[in-house]
């Protein structure tokens, strides 16, 4: 079986990297009290890169984590602050020495923005496809930050409050996400079945039409098949295009369906509820809502993930020859 996983990644602060074990260095510059004033420290700072989301502003993190002390901490001498602060730098390097094996590290500095913002988690794109590729946070907001931009998302669970969506896969150890993922779990690797309620929206979108991801790779570990619903807004048409070499299936839930195909685009071919249209490859098309009131329904199934469109610069037919529609059984 083909791993499910091109890249897996890591949050650092209190996912790869374990915060609290910073409290006991944190005694020598912030006295007994350390631990309690970690705690309010961390949230300290989490709440001003959200602040500082939220005015589209950006400060780099080592001046928001002297920021977020010195408010919890004022009564601290400034000189022991500045020490508590450099126990940060030095978990950060903890990283490169700890014998992980980490291909890359991304930081939010090159986008100017902090998580949950979707621009820090696109980073991840350079990386691997998308689709390809897990996110794991032990942080419920970072989890739901990820999932609510259409990632595919690992929570660990340890003791922090949940994502308020429900995340792709938990666990309660490192080690037992990897045991998960590398196993042939069939309780998550098997039958799949995805809810309407839980179409994919964050998939390529044509004007007048409304697609939305089913059967997936990331949702389902579907290899070599897609699988989405579209809707095509009332005497709405695509422009001429062919899908390279996927095939696709067409099933029409409502509506009514207007097919043209050709060089010129001079075959047409209307379908209704309940018929199928099978598009081959590389065949020259138009997708058209027949009808100017209703929209058009359909579920769309593809030979592979990439949503492959390869637009032609084509002047139609005038008149289209229609064409029936023809099987073994039928004429």
């Amino acid at each position: 079986m083909a791993p499910r996983f091109d890249l897996v990644a890591v949050d650092l602060y209190g996912t790869l990297l374990d915060v609290r074990g910073l409290a006991g260095a944190l005694e020598r510059h912030l006295g007994p009290d350390a631990a309690e004033i970690l705690g309010k420290w961390r949230t300290a700072q989490l709440e001003e890169t959200w602040e500082l989301n939220k005015n589209a502003k950006y400060q780099p993190w080592d001046r928001v984590t002297a920021n977020a002390l010195a408010h919890v901490a004022p009564s601290v001498p400034a000189a022991a602050r500045a020490g508590a602060c450099e126990e940060w730098a030095m978990i950060r390097a903890a990283l490169l020495h700890a014998g992980l094996e980490v291909d890359a590290i991304r930081s939010v500095d090159t986008v100017g923005v902090y998580k949950p913002d979707p621009r820090v988690y696109a980073l991840l794109d350079q990386l691997a496809p998308r689709d390809r590729t897990l996110f794991v946070s032990a942080n419920g907001w970072d989890a739901e930050g990820a999932k609510r931009d259409g990632r595919t998302v690992a929570f660990l669970e340890r003791g922090n409050p949940p994502p308020g969506v429900e995340p792709d896969l938990r666990a309660r150890s490192l080690r037992e996400l990897i045991e998960q993922i590398a196993a042939p779990d069939w309780r998550l690797r098997g039958v799949r079945v995805v809810k309407g309620t839980e179409l994919d929206t964050n998939t390529p979108q044509t004007p007048g039409m409304n697609r939305a991801a089913a059967i997936t790779y990331a949702r389902a570990g579907a290899e070599k098949l897609w699988a989405g619903t579209v809707k095509i807004h009332a005497n709405a048409k695509t422009g001429a295009h062919h899908h390279g070499p996927v095939e696709s299936v067409i099933y029409v839930v409502s509506g009514k369906a207007r097919m043209r195909w050709g060089d010129r685009l001079e075959f047409t071919a209307e379908a209704g509820p309940g018929d199928f249209i099978y598009v081959p490859p590389y065949v020259p098309h138009q997708e058209i809502n027949a009808s100017r009131e209703e929209p058009l329904d359909c579920v769309i199934i593809r030979s592979g993930q990439e949503p492959v469109v390869v637009n032609l610069d084509i002047a139609p037919a005038e008149a289209p020859e229609e064409v029936r529609w023809v099987d073994g059984l039928h004429r």
